[in-house]
This record gives C-alpha cells, structure tokens and sequence, in this order.
C-alpha cells in the first residue's frame, strides 16, 4: 500500500475550485494521468461514477471510479480502480483562505502483482506517483487563476 500528498493553494474562491474539481470532464485539460473522460454531468453525490482512459508509467489503461464522499464545496473523496487489480482511494480537501482556496489532496493506493508490486512501488511507482500529483496540482492551479472565467 502507498501514499502520496499533495498541498496547493489557489487565488480563486472555493466554491470556483471545487465546481472545476468535480467537473471530470475538464479533468484532461489540468491532470497529466488522464487521457479522456467519458461524458458525464459532474459529481454532484456519493455514488455517482466516472471511466475514462488514464496513463501512468507509458501505459494507456481504462479505469473507473466512485465517490465515496461529497460535502460541497468542502470535500470529495472516491475511489478508483484499473483493470490489472490496482485501485487508489483520493480524498480532497478545499478550505478557504483569504480570497483564495487551499487544496489537500491524500491518495493511497494498491499495486497489484503483491510483492513485485511493492518493490517497483518503493523503487519508482511512488515517486513518479508523486511527481504526476504535483504536476497536476500545477496545472489545475494554471487553469483555475488564469482560464477560468472571474467570478461576477
């Protein structure tokens, strides 16, 4: 089992950064592991799902995905899962700060192929786990200051 964190802070209001999070269909335009999502309106509940096509590590696989936890525009946590077994469990946080929002995302995750998949894990998994976060988190800051429309 692994762990990555992730903290970022955004110059747009909570309610702005929480809408852009849970608009998976915008997921492509900021997260570097998500290759397309397949149309859907955007999480608004526990138990709505998501699938998509994601990459990680040069390879495309299709994945899918759950919430487990919505408190608007506080939280979202779900779960996901690819087809070789792996799963992750995410949960975000959004508090705000000033006039902008701070984010705290937590993700464990299983590699599947049990203690092959632990020693890749300690070996690159995780880093580059960690890495694509931070990237992501880059982006999605990008997006959310500077193409997202101001608030009225």
């Amino acid at each position: 089992m692994g762990l990555v964190r992730m903290h970022g802070h955004i110059e747009t209001p909570i309610e702005a950064v929480f809408d852009y999070a849970v608009d998976f269909n915008r997921s492509a335009e900021w997260n570097v592991n998500i290759v397309e999502m397949a149309p859907s309106p955007p999480l608004g509940k526990v138990g709505d799902t998501f699938s998509g096509k994601m990459k990680f590590l040069g390879r495309i696989y299709t994945g899918s995905g759950t919430v487990t936890e919505f408190e608007r525009p506080k939280l979202i946590a779900f779960t996901s899962a690819s087809p070789d077994g792996g799963h992750q469990n995410w949960t975000t946080r959004f508090t705000p700060v000033g006039t902008g929002t701070d984010v705290d995302v937590l993700v464990d995750y299983e590699v599947p192929m049990s203690i092959i998949g632990a020693i890749a894990d300690k070996l690159f998994i995780e880093k580059t786990f960690q890495r694509d976060l931070e990237q992501s988190r880059d982006n999605f800051r990008a997006m959310a200051e500077h193409k997202m429309p101001a608030p009225v």
